[in-house]
């Protein structure tokens, strides 16, 4: 029965479907419609554990796989081993017989895809939607039955048939293309989607692609414009060429053309061919002809018999041909004529006679017989024709040579006619007409020149002229004036001769060629000279003028191009920049998209420690001294997913990891691994962090996912139920392998925190006692934990364990702000061969750090064993000298841990240190060393060095009190804060901004870093660090006094209180009483004790014993006195190593002074001062300090200075000569060091 309904289920099921879901290539799985319990009660666990234990072996080879993908085989339900299926044609061929009674795997999920494709069409729970398309990926999944992910996104087209054709009858080529585009453009938006999110997440990326969009379109145009200026220059330097040269070109021809008339001119003047023809014509009105037109103001002269003498033509002809062709103007010279008293007469050519050099009907005739036996030519002296006026003012009046044009003139179209004024000499006789001809006429007693200057400046105004030698110019009498020579130019051929059409043209020029000066004659002749077509269009934006003076006037040459000076690729290569620089911005972008996401993706596989040595190709491996794991899993999963498909599994598990990743991140903890239903936590490691907590991190994650999953559903609205555990211990991670890298955890740790969850109950947390432990540390989380107890049975049994007490985790209370992780402290080293007292490399490969390789009474054991004369040699990680910031704070940490702990047991000997006053001791170290500058000597690591050198003192000091040790310590570790690298002197000669803070006789350095030191110490967040040192009032007060009596004493640069100190010294071991207020280090300071350390104020009132100044008192203050005085200068009175170090370094940071103008250069008597500080200071104070230290460590104290001292007379020379010269050079100090090192030795 149960087989029928199966088939009328399918049947019914298959119907609503479409075809496309029931393909052959859709492969789908079973779906088992019989009512199924999820973790229903106790008895259905009972019954599942062993079958869920017999299978995990199995199952967590497919859980690897992603968990649950296709390993749950189910059971037919059928009596013949099969389950009942249509049996569709085209799956025929995919039909397998069952194995065992059981169906096969590719059956049976074939099968199943028909039962699924309901929940497609009915849309479904969301795991990652694609964009904002309703449908999830699982139910794509579900109904594709395992296409590829582009065709996940696609199904809504039909699947086309093996022959080619689609179902629907569609062309197969036409749906194939049709999918294609769809998948192409999904693709497309799907990608632009991620890289927009990208970019949200991480704007970086958005600054640095617009940095480089900028800076490359910004170089680009600078380039284009850059290019695009030399263009616009050359080509104006071009243009304004070729303008020069064609207006010279012009201006060269004119004065050739001209030069004819000055030779015309001196031949009629000399030859005394027409020295009657002024005579013969006569003054006006001598042989005028009447005007048939006095409109015109033109006045004609009959000249018949006078200028057509046929032996005067023929001279005329003789002197202008010869002319001509000299200067080589055939052709562009058209003819000359000449004007005797201003009367046009002789003309060459004459008529309508062509001669070998010039064209008759090329000359203008403007003169024209009234018959045909007379003939005319015009006064031009008397015409009123403004032409007529123009000329004759320009040569008589201005003086100066006439040349106008062009002018229309028949048969030409456009002329330039050139005039030159011929003049008689002062002291001419007018001779008759009888005087014979060839006889000269023209008598001159001075050369032309000065006849000309005399007749300039015999000009005078009036109707008729008293003197013969006169001529009337339009009604002004001009002395000596005789007439002038004209000339008449081809305009139109010189330009066909200079090619300035072509010129231009060639270069892709426009021009305008005009006269802006000159004689001129409105509406007669043309101010432009020539033009290029295009002319009209050139303006001062696109044109450049250029100036030339002719003797034709000033030309002015307009040359440009129309389209403009710019090339005409700049637009197009504006264009091209800034695409191109956008290309290449996208492409950055994309390119820095991309490299996030793979380091998002690969951060996300494995911590990114693991990466980095990865990609060096390095093995990954490294131990934790204590983590926290964490294991749970689904109760009953075994059961729940034999009525399940794989995908449906995996659509479960997904949506219930999905919410345990986002408490990973709340929690700060790192997920391991999923296996199966298995979900696997560590806190503590990658990332180090204090043991407990690591635990409260990992337990706050447990509580969190327990009250999640009470409240989670499944789709189908299931309820699940987990169990969890946590253990606590030593593990190792690292990569195994090379292929599909995985970072996994190894150890006892990792199996014990199994077996917590495997015997944990529902919904419960089962920790290990460790963790129990570590919770009950959680300084800030009060975590509700309860013993297992099941009757009279303890705790649980453990495989390979034995009974273990363990702990249920019931809840946490009073939640604060969780610690900020300690940092991690300096990576594992190696020593350098060349001398033991240098620093280590680091090596950044190492995950190790001394705090996580060593403990705090590790460090204090290995830096009390070091020999006083060796302190900082590399014997060991823990002692060797550094600057490593990290490695120095855990060293001063474990000192000061140490003497605290100290003081605390000895107020209860069964008190230790709580982890919050470790923490906050670790953090005050911290705070500490950021207040040490970059000074050369007064540098954080001298005073970690004066802390190790005080822990030696304090080993061999004859009397000892654990607060006074650790306030000698904590004096040690902030005594040069804030040290700047000035000595007092210098503040205040600098007005340093620290002078103006106290007063003048206080030593400002010293009282600055006690401020710093104490107000760090009270801060908020050093609470406990200070219930732990100060127990009452009167701790506080000994702190105080100790505190600054340690750190005042070190101004040893002030002489008054070295010598007090002396008197304190000899007043203790005189015993001297009464004593006086002056011997009291703190007198002036007691109310600074008291602000400082937060005491009342009346405090000095109520205890004034506490306060003053006793023998025991004086006893105790002067012994601190000399051990910090020892340890401040601990370097001279060890080995030479540490002396020469730190002197190389004190001369460093006076040097630096030197430079800044505030001291003498110290390599003045650098050698002899070393000698007098050690004979005047050290030895003596190593002599004084013999009454307080152990005798044989007071010995070879002194011992060790008288070695300095003697290797210093014999060697200290070149010594100081080696540290100016490296100074001076700027060479690195391991370098100064090792020439240093190497000097030889006298011990």
């Amino acid at each position: 029965m149960h087989d029928m309904r199966q088939r009328n289920t399918d049947e019914e099921r298959r119907r609503m479907v479409p075809d496309f879901f029931l393909k052959e290539d859709n492969v789908g799985v079973v779906v088992d419609d019989s009512p199924r319990t999820i973790g229903g009660g106790e008895e259905v666990i009972a019954e599942e554990d062993d079958a869920e234990n017999s299978t995990r072996a199995v199952m967590s080879t497919s859980r690897r796989g992603g968990g649950g993908t296709g390993t749950a085989i189910k059971k037919s339900s059928s009596n013949d081993g099969f389950d009942n299926i249509d049996q569709h044609p085209s799956r025929e061929r995919y039909r397998k017989p069952s194995i065992g009674g059981m169906t096969s795997l590719t059956e049976s999920t074939r099968a199943d895809d028909s039962n699924s494709a309901s929940a497609i069409l009915g849309g479904g729970n969301v795991w990652t939607r694609f964009m904002t398309r309703r449908q999830t990926l699982w139910d794509k999944l579900d109904a594709s039955g395992g296409m590829d992910d582009d065709e996940n996104e696609i199904n809504d087209i039909d699947d086309i048939d093996d022959d080619g054709s689609s179902e629907g009858g569609t062309d197969s080529s036409w749906v194939g293309c049709k999918r294609a585009v769809r998948i192409c453009g999904l693709s497309i938006w799907y990608e632009a989607m991620h890289f927009v999110r990208t970019i949200k997440a991480h704007p970086r990326i958005l600054l640095i692609s617009l940095a480089t969009f900028a800076l490359l379109c910004g170089l680009g145009i600078a380039v284009v414009v850059s290019g695009n200026r030399a263009h616009v220059q050359r080509q104006k330097n071009s243009a304004q060429l070729k303008a020069r040269e064609t207006a010279q070109w012009f201006a060269d021809e004119f004065q050739r053309a001209m030069l004819p008339l000055y030779s015309i001119q001196q031949g009629v003047i000399y030859s005394g061919y027409f020295e009657d023809l002024p005579t013969n014509i006569g003054p006006y009105p001598n042989l005028v002809i009447p005007d048939d037109d006095p409109t015109t103001g033109d006045i004609r002269r009959n000249v018949t018999g006078i200028c057509d003498n046929r032996d005067i033509v023929n001279k005329w002809r003789d002197i202008v041909v010869p002319v001509n062709a000299e200067n080589n103007l055939d052709g562009i010279v058209v003819g000359y004529r000449l004007f005797p008293n201003n009367v046009a007469c002789l003309t060459e050519p004459n008529g309508r006679e062509s001669t070998p050099h010039f064209d008759a009907f090329d000359m203008p005739q403007g003169d024209s017989p009234i018959a045909s036996d007379v003939i005319f030519g015009y006064d031009h002296g008397q015409s009123d024709n403004p032409m007529s006026r123009m000329i004759t003012t320009d040569l008589f009046i201005y003086k100066k040579l006439n040349v106008f044009g062009p002018v229309s003139m028949a048969p030409m179209t456009e002329l330039i006619c050139g005039h030159l004024a011929i003049w008689k000499k002062p002291g001419f006789k007018d001779s008759s007409a009888k005087r014979r001809r060839g006889q000269r006429s023209l008598q001159y007693e001075l050369n032309v020149d000065e006849a000309l200057e005399a007749a300039m400046n015999d000009t005078v105004v009036g109707a008729s002229c008293p003197s013969p030698n006169s001529l009337n110019i339009h009604g002004t009498c001009v002395e000596g004036a005789w007439g002038f020579v004209g000339n008449f130019l081809d305009w139109k051929k010189l330009k066909d001769r200079s090619d300035i059409y072509e010129r231009f043209s060639k270069s892709n020029f426009d021009f305008r060629l005009s006269r802006v000066s000159g004689a001129t004659m409105p509406g007669i002749d043309s101010a432009v000279l020539a033009e290029s077509p295009l002319a009209s269009l050139l303006d001062d934006t696109n044109s450049i003028l250029v100036f030339t003076d002719t003797l034709h006037g000033t030309w002015q040459n307009r040359v440009g191009d129309i389209s403009g000076w710019e090339s005409p690729w700049y637009n197009a290569a504006c264009v091209c920049v800034v695409l191109g620089s956008l290309l290449l911005g996208l492409l950055t972008a994309s390119m820095l998209v991309e490299r996030q996401n793979h380091r998002n993706l690969l951060y996300k596989i494995m911590p990114q420690k693991a990466i980095a040595k990865l990609s060096r190709g390095q093995t990954v491996a490294e131990s934790f001294n204590i983590v926290t794991i964490f294991f749970c899993d689904i109760v009953g999963y075994t059961s729940m997913v034999g009525g399940m498909s794989p995908r449906q599994v995996m659509k479960m598990l997904n949506e219930l990891y999905m919410e345990l990743d986002i408490l990973v991140t709340k929690h700060e903890v790192y997920k391991v691994e999923t296996i199966g239903d298995a979900y696997m936590v560590v806190g503590g490691a990658p990332e180090r962090v204090l043991a407990p907590l690591a635990a409260q991190r990992v337990s706050l994650f447990a509580i969190d996912a327990i009250n999640f999953v009470k409240t989670f559903r499944t789709k189908d609205g299931d309820q699940l139920f987990i169990r969890a555990g946590l253990a606590s211990g030593p593990a190792v991670a690292g990569v195994v392998g090379k292929a599909m890298p995985r970072y996994c955890f190894f150890g006892d740790t990792v199996n014990f925190a199994s077996r917590m969850e495997s015997t944990s109950k529902k919904m419960r947390i089962q920790c290990a006692e460790i963790t129990c432990r570590l919770l009950q540390d959680s300084p800030d989380v009060n975590f509700h934990l309860t013993k297992r107890v099941e009757g009279d049975i303890v705790g649980v049994d453990v495989k390979g364990k034995g009974r273990q007490i363990t702990y249920w985790i019931e809840g946490a209370s009073h939640i604060a702000k969780k610690d900020a992780t300690l940092p991690t402290f300096l990576p594992n080293f190696e020593l350098e061969k060349h001398h033991d007292i240098e620093s280590p490399k680091v090596s950044d490969s190492s995950g190790e750090s001394l705090q996580e390789m060593f403990s705090s009474p590790d460090a204090y054991a290995a830096i009390s064993a070091q020999d006083w004369k060796k302190l900082g040699h590399a014997e060991s990680a823990l002692v060797c000298a550094t600057n490593d910031r990290k490695t120095m704070n855990f060293r001063a940490r474990a000192l000061l841990e140490h003497y605290l702990d100290r003081v605390i047991k000895k107020r209860d000997p069964d008190a230790n240190i709580t982890l919050s006053t470790r923490i906050q001791l670790f953090k005050f170290v911290d705070a500490v060393s950021q207040t040490y500058g970059h000074a050369k000597f007064h540098s954080y690591e001298h005073a970690i060095h004066v802390m190790t050198s005080m822990n030696t003192l304090l080993s061999f000091a004859l009397t000892e009190d654990p607060l006074n040790s650790f306030s000698m310590v904590f004096s040690a570790l902030i005594h040069d804060a804030g040290h700047t690298g000035m000595s007092n002197q210098n503040l205040r000669d600098t007005i340093h901004p620290l002078s103006k803070k106290f007063a003048k006789d206080v030593p400002i350095a010293e009282r600055n870093s006690i401020d710093l030191g104490l107000s760090l110490l009270f801060r908020t967040e050093y609470q406990s660090l200070r219930d732990a040192i100060f127990s009452d009032e009167m701790d506080k007060i000994q702190f105080g006094k100790t505190l600054f009596q340690a750190i005042l004493i070190t101004d040893i640069a002030t002489p008054e209180n070295l010598q007090l100190s002396i008197r304190r010294h000899e007043a203790c071991r005189e015993a001297l009483d009464p004593l006086t207020n002056d011997l009291n280090p703190c007198i002036n300071y007691l109310s600074d004790i008291v602000d400082g350390l937060g005491l009342a104020q009346d405090v000095i009132e109520r205890r004034p014993a506490d306060f003053a100044l006793t023998q025991d008192g004086l006893q105790h203050c002067v012994r601190n006195e000399h051990l910090m005085l020892l340890s401040d200068v601990a370097h001279l009175l060890q080995g030479w190593a540490n002396f020469v170090k730190w002197n190389f370094r004190l001369y460093k940071e006076l040097y630096d002074c030197f430079r800044g103008g505030m001291c003498l250069d110290p390599r003045l008597g650098w050698y002899d001062g070393q000698i007098n500080f050690l004979d005047n200071y050290i030895l003596p104070l190593a002599q004084r300090s013999k009454i307080y230290l152990r005798e044989d460590f007071a010995d070879a104290l002194l011992n060790n200075g008288l070695t300095n001292r003697r290797i210093w007379m014999e060697r200290g020379r070149l010594a100081s000569d080696i540290i100016s010269k490296a100074v001076a050079d700027d060479e690195k100090e391991i370098d100064v060091l090792h020439k240093l090192y190497e000097l030889p030795a006298l011990e």
